[in-house]
């Protein structure tokens, strides 16, 4: 739903990007991607200065799309290159379709909650807002599993979804925890004025030892070829998950959204993003963004009390060039600035930063 609240991706804003199906027969079609790039990262954390160099396959996605009249159904088999670099499917759903723009859909699908689309083909860039080249610290869910009421019309918006979990049990994800029990998330929208539309949506989960609940805001406007957004959300995790023997330090390695959103038993996030795209032709459009986060959390390091404080912000800006329907180039330069600090005299802050530059190269069908 979250591309449809405003435009349906910078490739329909810049160009004649599609990504159109391809029909088997009348109840069966299917459509995809292949997500390539290269980047290259100047960084330094905590002291360490190092550099980059990466060619990938970043990702590989098959739609296979079921229509039967007023029951229409959706799996996607997705590769993405990571750690464990595997294939899963990323969403598998059925939907029921009722008369006045409501629908019943169960199953696993994507969180309503968010501006950017979770599919590089729906960006208006090449990386995530809240990657700060360090670890994903948004504070907003990705996939989950239950079922979902929406209702639709021409200006509003209206989703409601009970789950198992609001994030992915056992990840990094902002309070992800294997011992989640349900959650709850809720999301509208309404055109306010012509081109200027609003968001506002929030989702809680419950579970043993888990208390976690995020707010997400923003507004986009569209005027003529320029298209603008702000975006601001907020989250609260209260966690009994202790850092234990592994040492504050290690876990501030690896990334301090990994190390507060994974083991703080209380933390606090606030993060905003500002938009701007530009398409000067049919083909071609340019792109300015902004992205802050800024962590508070309490953590627990095998008894010792540490509060820690950590803030980064990115600045992006990125051009975008199609080649036909289906052919794609994105190129993008972001830099990174943030610092971290403890209260704790054994666990040293430090600043970081880093600049990175990428090519990518999308092929939809």
């Amino acid at each position: 739903m979250k591309n449809k609240i405003a435009i349906a991706s910078a490739f329909v804003a810049a160009s004649s990007f599609s990504t159109a199906e391809i029909v088997v027969n009348d109840f069966l079609s299917f459509e995809g991607f292949v997500d390539m790039s290269y980047t290259h990262t100047d960084s330094e954390f905590a002291g360490d200065e190092g550099n980059e160099n990466s060619f990938a396959i970043d990702q590989v996605e098959i739609s296979w799309l079921f229509d039967f009249d007023t029951v229409t159904a959706q799996i996607d088999f997705d590769y993405e290159d990571n750690d464990d670099s595997t294939t899963e499917v990323e969403q598998a759903f059925v939907t029921y379709h009722m008369d006045g723009g409501s629908a019943v859909t169960a199953g696993r699908y994507a969180s309503m909650l968010g501006f950017e689309a979770f599919e590089p083909t729906g960006l208006y860039q090449y990386s995530f807002g809240y990657d700060m080249l360090i670890g994903d610290t948004s504070v907003l869910p990705g996939y989950a599993q239950g079922v979902k009421y929406t209702h639709e019309s021409d200006t509003t918006f209206f989703g409601l979804s009970l789950q198992d979990e609001a994030y992915d049990n056992g990840s990094d994800a902002f309070g992800g925890n294997p011992d989640s029990t349900y959650a709850v998330e809720a999301a509208g929208s309404v055109i306010l004025a012509e081109g200027l539309t609003g968001f506002l949506g929030g989702v809680y989960e419950n579970g043993d030892d888990v208390d976690n609940y995020a707010i997400n805001a923003y507004v986009t406007f569209e005027t003529g070829a320029w298209i603008f957004a702000a975006e601001v959300n907020y989250g609260d995790l209260e966690s009994g998950a202790t850092l234990g023997a592994i040492g504050v330090e290690t876990a501030i390695d690896a990334g301090f959204g990994t190390s507060a959103n994974t083991f703080a038993a209380n933390e606090e996030v606030l993060q905003f993003l500002l938009m701007a795209n530009f398409a000067y032709s049919d083909q071609a459009s340019i792109t300015g963004r902004f992205t802050y986060t800024d962590h508070e959390a309490d953590l627990d390091v095998a008894g010792t009390a540490v509060d820690l404080e950590a803030d980064a912000m990115k600045f992006t800006l990125a051009h975008g060039y199609a080649f036909t329907d289906n052919l794609f180039l994105v190129t993008e330069v972001s830099y990174v600035d943030g610092e971290f600090d403890t209260d704790n005299a054994a666990f040293a802050g430090d600043d970081f930063d880093g600049l990175q530059g990428a090519v990518e190269l999308i092929f939809s069908f």
